[in-house]
C-alpha cells in the first residue's frame, strides 16, 4: 500500500516538475480561450467513453494485437511529453546571458520612435537619428548619426523650461513623421531625413496629424484642429471654436506619458492617471462657442494615490510583428507595481486581456515597459523594469526568462533595443538593450545590457532545432516502449506508467481551469463507479490491459517473487466473482484465510485525474502570496495532493478486503475537497469564482 501511495505521489510530483515547460497557450488543448469552456472538457469525456467502448469491442473480437499497437503508439507520445522536458532539466539548454555595463549618452532615448537598427535621441535642442547604437566607444552608444534636426531656434524657453530646469515636451510618431510639442511650438519633422516639414507658433502639449493630413494639437484641457493663421494663444481676434473639444476632466496635459495612433482615425493617449482612446473628429461640432467634451471610445482612470508610470504598445509576445495588423496589445504599468494588459482593435475597441495575469508579480513602481524582440527571433518579448530588476517575459504564456540584470535608481526609464550581427546565425542577432535612467539629464551615461545568444542546436529537422536533450529523451521513450513489448515486467510497467501519467496530467492540467477540471472529475467518478460496480465493463477493460501487459495501470507486488508476466487473463473479473461468492457464503469467518492476488493494481486514470487538478491549480490560480505567507498556487496544489492521498487511504481500506473498487469516487473526491479547503484558507473565497462558460 505504501508502494502504491509512493507511485501516486511521484507521478504527480513529476507532473509539477514539467508543468512550466507546457504552460504556454500554443500547447494547451484548445488554446487559452478554450481553458474556460465546459464544452471542450465534455468533448474530452466523450472521447474517453468512445475509446473505452472501442477497446472492449476489439477485445471481444479477439483483436488484441490491434489494441496493443494503437495504445502503445498513444503511450509513446504521452511518454515523450514527460521525457523531453525532464531531459532538458537534466541537461539544461544554453540560454541568453547578459553582460551589463555603461555607455556614453548624448540625449534622451525616445522610446518606440526608432527600430532595432536605429534610435531617436533628443538633447533638448535637437532631434537626432542614430544608426547601430550597439555600445561601442563614442557618443550615442557608439552609433552613427543619420540626421539632426534643430527645433530650438524659436522656442520660448521661459515657457517650455520649468524653474527647476526640466524641459516640458512630447514627441510622437504621426503620419510616418515626428511631431514635437514643447509648450511653445508645434513642429513636424520628416522621419527619413530630419527636415522640418511644418511649424506653428502654437502653445501645445501634444500634436499629431490625422488621416486627412490635418494638424491637431492638445493644449491644456482642449483638443483642437490647428488654425495656421490663428495661434491658440492669440486673443486679439476670435477663432473658429467649432473644431475645439474639451478633454475628459481626469486628463492631465502637462504629464502625457505616451500617445499612439490606433487604426486610421483613433488615438490612444496616456497621462498621469487617465488613459483613453479617442476618435479623431471628422466634422465640426455645432455647439458654437461652448466646446463639448469629447467622448472616449474607451478610458480608464486610476484612483487617487496611484499613477501610470510606464506603457508599451505593439504586437504581443505570440504575434509576428505587423504594424498594419487589426489588433495590438497595450501594457500599462503603475506606481503601485501592477501591470495591466489590454487588446486594442483598429476600430478603437479596447478589452482587458484576461489571458495575462501579473497579480502580485512585481515590486514597487513599474519604471519601464517595452514590447520588443531581444534577438530577432520573430516574436516580441515583454520587458518589465520593476523597482531595480529588469525582467523578461517570453512566449504566449509570458514565461519569465530571468537575466539577473539590475538598474539602480528609482526614476522612470526609457528603453531601446539594437541588433548586432552574429556569425553563427543567419537570422538571429545578438541584442543590445540601452536604458536611459534619467529623463532630466541628456548627458548621463546609459545603462547597457548585451544579450549573448547561445550556440545553435546541433541538429535541425524541418526548421526546428533539436538539442541533445531531445535526442536522449526520444531514445529513452523508444527503449521503454521496446521493453514493454519484449519483457513487460512490473517494474517496467510502473516506470512507463508513472512517466505517462505525469505527461497526461500536464497536458490536460494546463489546458483547463480548476472548475472545469472539477466538473470533469465528478462526471468521471460517477462513470467509474457505475463501470466497476454496475456494468462491470471496467473490470473487463482492466483484464484486457493486464493480459496485454500495457502500462496504463500501476502494479504493487505483495510477494517478493512476484512476476507480472505470470498474470492470467480475467484476473479482475475473477477476483470480483470470488469476493461476491465469499460474501454470500454462510458461516465464513472474517479472519478465515483466503487465497489473495500477488499484487495490487491501480488504473493510471486513478492517478491522472488528481494530478490534472494539481497542475490546473498551479497554472490558473492567482499568482499571489496568501495566508501565512504561503504562495497561493503552490499551497493549493500541495493541498490537492494531500486530499488525493486521503482519498487513497479510504480506497485502500476497501481494496485490502480483496474486492475490485472504483478508485475515482474516493480519489477525485479527496482531491476536490483538498483543493476547495486549501483555496479558501490560503487565497480566500474570491479565488473560487467560476468564470466559465459552455462554449
Amino acid at each position: 500500500m505504501f508502494g502504491m501511495a509512493g507511485m501516486f505521489t511521484v507521478t504527480i510530483f513529476l507532473s509539477t516538475l514539467i508543468q512550466p515547460f507546457y504552460d504556454r497557450d500554443e500547447l494547451r488543448a484548445f488554446g487559452a480561450a478554450g481553458s474556460t469552456k465546459v464544452g471542450f472538457i465534455l468533448v474530452e469525456g466523450v472521447f474517453i467513453l468512445i475509446f473505452t467502448a472501442g477497446i472492449i469491442w476489439l477485445a471481444k473480437k479477439n483483436m488484441q494485437k490491434f489494441i496493443q499497437i494503437g495504445i502503445l503508439f498513444v503511450l509513446w507520445i504521452a511518454l515523450s511529453y514527460s521525457l523531453v522536458p525532464m531531459a532538458h532539466l537534466a541537461i539544461p539548454t544554453a540560454e541568453l546571458t547578459a553582460t551589463t555595463t555603461e555607455t556614453q549618452s548624448g540625449g534622451q532615448i525616445m522610446q518606440e520612435l526608432g527600430d532595432v537598427n536605429s534610435m531617436i535621441f533628443f538633447d533638448g535642442d535637437n532631434l537626432i537619428s542614430v544608426d547601430h547604437a550597439i555600445g561601442i566607444e563614442g557618443k550615442f552608444a557608439g552609433g552613427t548619426i543619420n540626421w539632426t534636426s534643430n527645433i530650438s531656434e524659436v522656442r520660448n524657453e521661459s515657457v517650455s523650461i520649468t524653474p527647476n530646469g526640466k524641459m516640458i515636451y512630447h514627441i510622437m510618431s504621426s503620419a510616418n513623421d515626428f511631431i514635437i510639442c514643447d509648450m511653445t511650438q508645434w513642429i513636424r519633422v520628416d522621419s527619413s531625413n530630419g527636415e522640418v516639414i511644418e511649424r506653428f507658433d502654437d502653445n501645445c502639449s501634444l500634436g499629431f496629424v490625422d488621416n486627412q493630413e490635418s494638424e491637431w494639437q492638445i493644449f491644456g484641457p482642449t483638443l483642437l484642429k490647428i488654425d495656421e493663421f490663428k495661434p491658440v494663444e492669440s486673443i486679439d481676434s476670435p477663432r473658429d471654436r467649432s473644431w475645439e473639444w474639451l478633454m475628459p476632466n481626469e486628463f492631465d496635459s502637462t504629464n502625457i506619458l505616451s500617445a499612439e495612433h490606433i487604426g486610421d482615425n483613433h488615438i490612444l493617449i496616456i497621462s498621469t492617471r487617465w488613459a483613453g482612446v479617442l476618435e479623431i473628429p471628422a466634422e465640426p461640432h455645432s455647439d458654437g462657442f461652448n466646446p463639448p467634451y469629447i467622448q472616449p471610445i474607451w478610458n480608464i482612470t486610476l484612483p487617487q494615490g496611484n499613477m501610470f508610470t510606464a506603457s508599451t504598445f505593439g504586437s504581443d509576445t505570440y504575434e509576428i510583428y505587423n504594424d498594419s495588423a487589426e489588433e495590438f496589445s497595450l501594457y500599462l504599468g503603475t506606481q503601485n507595481g501592477s501591470v495591466e494588459a489590454f487588446r486594442i482593435y483598429s476600430n478603437g475597441t479596447v478589452i482587458e486581456n484576461q489571458a495575462v495575469q501579473f497579480d502580485g508579480a512585481f515590486k514597487g513602481p513599474i519604471r519601464a515597459l517595452l514590447l520588443e524582440d531581444c534577438c530577432n527571433g520573430g516574436l516580441n518579448d515583454l520587458w518589465v523594469l520593476d523597482d531595480q530588476n529588469l525582467r523578461v517575459f517570453m512566449g504566449s504564456s509570458k514565461i519569465e526568462a530571468t537575466r539577473d540584470t539590475t538598474v539602480p535608481g528609482d526614476g522612470l526609464v526609457s528603453m531601446a533595443i539594437q541588433y548586432q550581427n552574429h556569425e553563427s546565425y543567419t537570422q538571429l542577432k545578438e541584442g543590445v538593450i540601452l536604458l536611459d535612467t534619467n529623463s532630466s539629464s541628456f548627458d548621463e551615461p546609459l545603462k547597457m545590457a548585451v544579450w549573448d545568444l547561445p550556440d545553435a542546436p546541433p541538429f535541425n529537422f524541418g526548421g526546428v532545432g533539436i538539442s541533445w536533450a531531445d535526442i536522449i529523451a526520444l531514445s529513452l521513450s523508444i527503449i521503454l516502449m521496446a521493453a514493454i513489448i519484449l519483457r513487460p515486467e512490473w517494474y517496467i510497467v510502473n516506470t512507463t506508467g508513472i512517466l505517462v501519467g505525469a505527461g497526461v496530467s500536464v497536458m490536460l492540467g494546463v489546458s483547463f481551469v480548476p472548475w472545469i477540471v472539477i466538473i470533469f472529475m465528478i462526471a468521471m467518478a460517477i462513470y467509474d463507479h457505475w463501470a466497476v460496480n454496475g456494468s462491470k465493463h471496467m473490470l473487463t477493460l482492466a483484464d484486457t490491459m493486464i493480459d496485454l501487459k500495457l502500462p496504463i495501470l500501476l502494479v504493487a507486488p505483495k510477494d517478493k517473487g512476484y512476476s507480472f508476466l505470470d498474470e492470467d487473463d480475467g484476473k479482475m473479473v475473477e477476483r470480483d466473482r470470488v469476493h461476491s461468492t465469499n460474501e454470500q457464503q454462510v458461516g465464513v469467518k472474517p479472519n478465515e484465510e483466503r487465497k489473495t492476488a500477488d499484487a495490487m493494481f491501480m488504473g493510471l486514470g486513478d492517478v491522472i485525474f488528481p494530478g490534472i487538478l494539481v497542475i490546473s491549480a498551479m497554472t490558473w490560480l492567482p499568482d499571489e502570496i496568501g495566508f501565512a505567507g504561503l504562495h497561493g498556487p503552490t499551497a493549493v496544489a500541495f493541498g490537492t495532493l494531500i486530499g488525493g492521498l486521503a482519498g487513497y487511504i479510504a480506497l485502500m481500506t476497501q481494496v485490502a478486503r480483496g474486492k475490485p473498487q472504483a478508485g475515482l469516487p474516493l480519489l477525485n473526491g479527496g482531491s476536490i475537497l483538498g483543493y476547495l479547503i486549501t483555496t479558501i484558507i490560503v487565497l480566500g473565497f474570491d479565488a473560487l469564482a467560476f468564470n466559465i462558460t459552455l462554449f
